[in-house]
């Protein structure tokens, strides 16, 4: 528990931005960082998090007095939040659901992608939400895979593409790359410059992969024996640089 906690602040700490004198600010591009299976994340100066049923919002302006802002009740069975530029994508056991942070302490929700009860991080850019399911108890039902939708109407998102594979868990995204970690099965790297059609490039094999958050050229992936740090400079053949064990 105590190396969860550590890595949420982990989390949490990347979701600033340096300045060019190397200090540490919130996002100022509306677009926060956090891994795919976080149930916090920061946006400018709000804290958004998600419990099983509600979406809470928190001003962190002034962190001697966080406020919390606003409470907005979700379907039951909430599990993970991604933030993309104005908007949040959450996963539930039963969908995604995409909320507009158009007016920041008050979530609206624009448009949700349903399907068989499952565990469901997801990731996004403009065009694309990439979801894994995971269908083994107590997840529910679903076919393990990476499921892939259109968030061109971002009313309706359309399922476009799914490609089944063993065991998959948390993903990130870094430009037309999709990193997709897969526990003991390793983390599998997709070229998904045509979103509907993926291309696996490589796989790593050597570690227990359970989620990954992109910062710039340095990939973070949290493994089962503690952190993983990888280059990226070469996105699709991440070089390792160093592992903090828990």
């Amino acid at each position: 528990m105590k190396f969860l906690f550590v890595t949420g602040m982990v989390v949490l700490l990347f979701s600033c931005t340096k300045d060019s004198d190397g200090t540490m600010n919130a996002a100022s591009n509306g677009s926060g960082k956090g891994g795919s299976l976080a149930r916090f994340t920061i946006v400018d100066n709000n804290l958004y998090l998600v419990d099983d049923a509600s979406l809470k919002v928190f001003n962190i302006s002034n962190p001697a007095n966080t406020v919390l802002r606003n409470t907005v009740a979700l379907r039951f069975g909430v599990e993970t939040i991604f933030p993309y530029k104005d908007k949040l994508f959450i996963g539930s056991r039963d969908g995604m659901y995409i909320y507009s942070i158009a007016n920041p302490e008050s979530p609206v929700l624009l448009g949700e992608a349903r399907h068989t009860r499952s565990c469901d991080p997801v990731v996004a850019n403009d065009s694309t939400a990439f979801v894994t399911l995971r269908g083994n108890q107590p997840c529910g039902p679903a076919e393990d895979g990476l499921y892939i939708y259109s968030i061109k109407n971002i009313l309706s998102p359309t399922l476009i593409n799914k490609q089944l594979i063993p065991t998959p868990n948390g993903l990130a995204l870094q430009d037309s790359i999709l990193y997709v970690c897969q526990k003991n099965n390793g983390m599998s790297i997709y070229n998904v410059s045509t979103a509907a059609a993926p291309v696996l490039r490589t796989r790593l094999t050597n570690k227990v992969f359970e989620d990954v958050i992109c910062y710039g050229d340095l990939l973070i992936c949290y493994v089962s024996t503690g952190l993983a740090l990888y280059d990226i400079n070469a996105a699709a053949n991440p070089v390792l640089i160093s592992v903090v064990n828990n």
